[in-house]
């Protein structure tokens, strides 16, 4: 379902038209009507300023989950094969799975990583598609394993992370960066003098402790495990995530 979100201008706009409109009113009771009005549009307007600013990741039901693994699956099988790249007809697919979104993908075998990759963190096409790309790329560019075999695929389970936009939060050196995180839900991208890096929510599992998770998104850019303590740090982000496997029962 489609988000509609108020702009802040268009409920500074209602608010004037409700003070002039019930400031007359009896007096008194006109005055303290105008502003219990004006309090809960005020409200209003915060909560609906922060949902537009930090959007959740999209939310799919267990048959749009099948789908897209199904769409994944059929894409590394082509790949791997050789064959044609299978068409992707997203006229014939769910709404959630032609509107846009940055998709994470993962491959295990047997349990074990055997590659996963992020083409963008901004969304660029159809859901659909961006993990039809990133399947394969995950299988053939992740550098820090041999391209995957087409006699592995059978072997290999497919895990997809649908991130909500990124959102900045604010930091500095003299204030605690760890705190500003929540562990098991937000993702975190960091951006450093040294490159960006990233994890998934889903590293927290590993990686409880939020000062160690920070030093090794350090490492991961090839930074000193420090880093995220100094000025080197140029902007740090979050991001939230719908997960599934196809080791899940979606």
């Amino acid at each position: 379902m489609a988000r509609v979100y108020l702009r802040p201008t268009a409920v500074a706009a209602g608010l004037r038209f409700l003070y002039r409109f019930l400031m007359p009113l009896n007096g008194r009771t006109g005055w303290r009507l105008a502003v219990i009005v004006c309090l809960g549009f005020a409200v209003l307007a915060a909560v609906v300023e922060e949902g537009a600013m930090n959007p959740g990741p999209l939310v799919l039901t267990s048959q749009e989950k099948r789908a897209l693994l199904a769409i994944a699956r059929e894409s590394l099988r082509a790949h791997l094969a050789g064959a044609t790249a299978p068409a992707i007809d997203e006229r014939s697919l769910a709404p959630a799975l032609r509107g846009e979104a940055a998709c994470f993908v993962t491959l295990t075998k047997n349990g074990v990583l055997r590659g996963c990759i992020l083409d963008s963190f901004r969304p660029h096409e159809s859901v659909a598609r961006n993990v039809a790309r990133n399947v394969v790329l995950a299988a053939t560019v992740d550098g820090r394993f041999d391209p995957v075999r087409v006699d592995e695929l059978d072997r290999l389970a497919i895990e997809i992370s649908i991130l909500g936009r990124p959102y900045s939060i604010p930091h500095s050196p003299s204030e605690s960066l760890e705190s500003s995180l929540r562990p098991f839900v937000d993702g975190v991208i960091l951006t450093t003098t040294h490159g960006t890096s990233t994890f998934l929510p889903q590293v927290w599992e590993q990686i409880p402790d939020a000062a160690t998770f920070l030093g090794e998104l350090c490492r991961k850019q090839g930074a000193p495990g420090e880093c995220w303590k100094t000025r080197d740090v140029l902007r740090v982000e979050v991001y939230q995530v719908n997960h599934f496997s196809e080791a899940d029962a979606v």
